[in-house]
């Protein structure tokens, strides 16, 4: 049967159905394939652009709303250095009144021995 199948002239039908059974499969399968490889070459390349695209709004967004916060932080870091300047100021000046004070008392207890010593010396009624 294949032989006479041999020897029989081709048709128009015979070539059309091979190409519709054949051919037309793979050719499809290979166009399937190179189009899955080309549509995954632009999934990556688009969602590296879109991650960069991403990441450039986010950090531009990120510094616009954290730039007041952090003008915000070096003032109140300036006001507490401030404010530490003062205390110290403070503090010295107080230490100083004290000493002067420690000084003054000293001073006040050596009169008050003196003054005892004198009224010691004086004639008793």
């Amino acid at each position: 049967m294949i032989e006479n199948n041999l020897q029989k002239p081709l048709t128009l039908e015979d070539l059309g159905k091979f190409t519709e059974e054949v051919l037309l499969p793979a050719v499809g399968t290979m166009i399937d394939q190179k189009l899955d490889e080309k549509l995954e070459k632009l999934e990556s390349k688009l969602e590296e652009k879109l991650e960069s695209k991403l990441e450039e709004k986010l950090e531009s967004k990120l510094e616009e709303k954290l730039s007041p916060i952090w003008q915000e932080l070096r003032s109140i870091r300036q006001d507490i250095k401030r404010l530490e300047e003062k205390m110290d100021r403070i503090n010295k000046a107080l230490n100083e009144d004290i000493l002067v004070m420690n000084n003054e008392i000293e001073n006040l207890k050596k009169r008050v021995v003196q003054l005892e010593n004198q009224v010691r010396v004086l004639p008793s009624k």
